[in-house]
């Protein structure tokens, strides 16, 4: 069932940039077979193809970096390969989502005349899948985005105000910029940041919004019924909800949970342990139900040391790893597949 292997010799060149053309094929091939989906970068121009490449490399090279300095045993190479292809995974999703469901609809500056030349292309990224995907913003910031999630944003993003629409669920990781906030529009709620980390959740069918924060502050203002401002400050640890109904705004405390949230982050180390103890491990740490398709994956066996990585990133690299897929509905995850040989 595990994925046509190739040598690790071969993918150790072409991390570092020593394979031929024809080597080069057969390491991009084997990771295309992994996924069962088109090579997203030919859709690009050389010149952006190389850099991505780069990047891509550079994330590989320090993932393995970071492994070496452990005083562990040689890495088992169905794990390398989980590595490279994990990070290759989310550059796939990213682009076939970008390539499917981006739309540049032309918009005219509120307040501006109907001056074609005034109009700024606005880009729109929906999540239509069944999986969280990663969505890179422009200045470096990253959402990770669930199910029928939406985020919109100008192509002025990075060298202007950092503004974003954004319905449904996803974890924002915002880069640092002290001279350019960044702005989030949910319905009725604005959310101010510098750089930090936090979810928000605004579904409108639930009839609340709710913002967690991770790591930093973040200002969330609305406001109420009679138009007056309304306005909170939260540090980790905290969150705020706003009643769409009543209009009103309120922070607490987020509650201790005996299970992680999904984008908090854990570390956790699995020994050739068999997918049912894996899911097990899972659902004491994160707060999920996890199911599979196929009851001969609970006897597919794992190898892997996560090192505080969110359960995205670790639901992404065990299906990569086990060549298997899975979808998410709220927090039930069913993972599909054929059992191991």
């Amino acid at each position: 069932m595990k994925p046509n292997g190739i040598p690790p010799a071969l993918l150790e060149k072409y991390l570092s940039g020593e394979c031929t053309d024809a080597e080069k094929e057969i390491v991009e091939a084997w990771y295309a077979s992994l996924q069962g989906e088109p090579r997203y970068l030919d859709h690009l121009p050389d010149t952006e193809q190389d850099e991505i490449r780069q990047e891509v490399f550079g994330d590989i090279r320090r993932e393995l970096n970071m492994v070496e300095e452990r005083p562990v045993r040689r890495l088992p190479w169905h794990w390398l390969a989980g590595i490279a292809a994990s990070i290759l995974v989310a550059l796939g999703i990213f682009f076939a989502g970008n390539l499917k469901t981006v739309q540049l609809p032309e918009v005219t500056v509120k307040g501006a005349k109907s001056d074609p030349s005034k109009a700024l292309p606005v880009i729109t990224f929906k999540n239509t899948g069944k999986q969280v995907v990663r969505h890179k913003l422009p200045d470096g910031s990253v959402v990770t985005m669930h199910p029928k999630s939406t985020i919109m944003y100008h192509t002025a993003f990075a060298t202007n105000k950092r503004f974003v629409e954004f319905s449904g669920e996803g974890f924002f990781d915002v880069k640092k910029d002290k001279a350019h906030p960044f702005n989030i529009k949910s319905g009725d709620m604005i959310i101010r940041v510098l750089g930090t980390s936090f979810n928000v959740k605004a579904i409108e069918s639930q009839k609340k919004f709710q913002v967690d924060v991770v790591t930093g502050s973040v200002q969330v203002t609305a406001y109420d019924k009679k138009l007056d401002k309304q306005e909170v400050v939260l540090k980790p640890q905290q969150q705020a909800l706003f009643e769409l109904d009543s209009k009103r705004l309120i922070s607490k405390t987020s509650p201790l949970p005996a299970k992680k949230e999904i984008y908090e982050p854990v570390t956790i180390v699995f020994e050739e342990t068999p997918l049912k103890k894996v899911i097990e491990q899972l659902e004491k740490r994160f707060n999920v139900s996890i199911s599979l398709t196929n009851p001969g994956l609970a006897k597919c066996g794992l190898t892997a040391n996560f090192e505080s990585q969110t359960f995205p990133n670790i639901l992404e690299i065990l299906c990569t790893s086990l060549d298997v897929t899975y979808t998410i509905s709220d927090n039930h995850i069913t993972i599909n597949g054929e059992p191991c040989d």
